[in-house]
């Protein structure tokens, strides 16, 4: 007969009775003592795990950012692009075909590299 620590009376047999062994638990393993991380640098920005869109948004990007964004574009060519942009129907694009009637542009580049995106 064992009585818990609520007082109640339970039987238990000798098999699963554990012997105590000072400075053991209950696996027989003896606990390693736990330290802290050494050498951490608390400054550092953690790690994302999502990277970060380093795209640009055509819809509602500015003629600096394109030209700072995009290489290849200067600014002249960004303000045509932001013009075009308010010329169109609801002043956004709809498709990225429709940035090659503004010329001095390889579009097929910086659609291949992944530059820019409407939305």
């Amino acid at each position: 007969m064992i009585k818990n620590a609520s007082g109640a009376i339970s039987y238990v047999s000798l098999q699963d009775l554990v012997s105590y062994e000072p400075g053991k638990g209950r696996t027989g393993e003896v606990p390693e003592p736990q330290t802290a991380e050494k050498n951490k640098d608390e400054d550092k920005l953690p790690e994302s795990a999502i990277p970060v869109d380093t795209r640009v948004n055509l819809n509602v990007v500015t003629a600096e950012g394109i030209a700072k964004a995009v290489k290849g574009i200067g600014y002249a060519t960004a303000k045509k692009i932001i013009e075009l942009r308010l010329s169109l129907p609801g002043e956004r694009f709809k498709t990225l075909d429709q940035l090659r009637k503004i010329g001095r542009v390889d579009w097929d580049e910086v659609i291949a590299e992944d530059l820019i995106y409407i939305n």
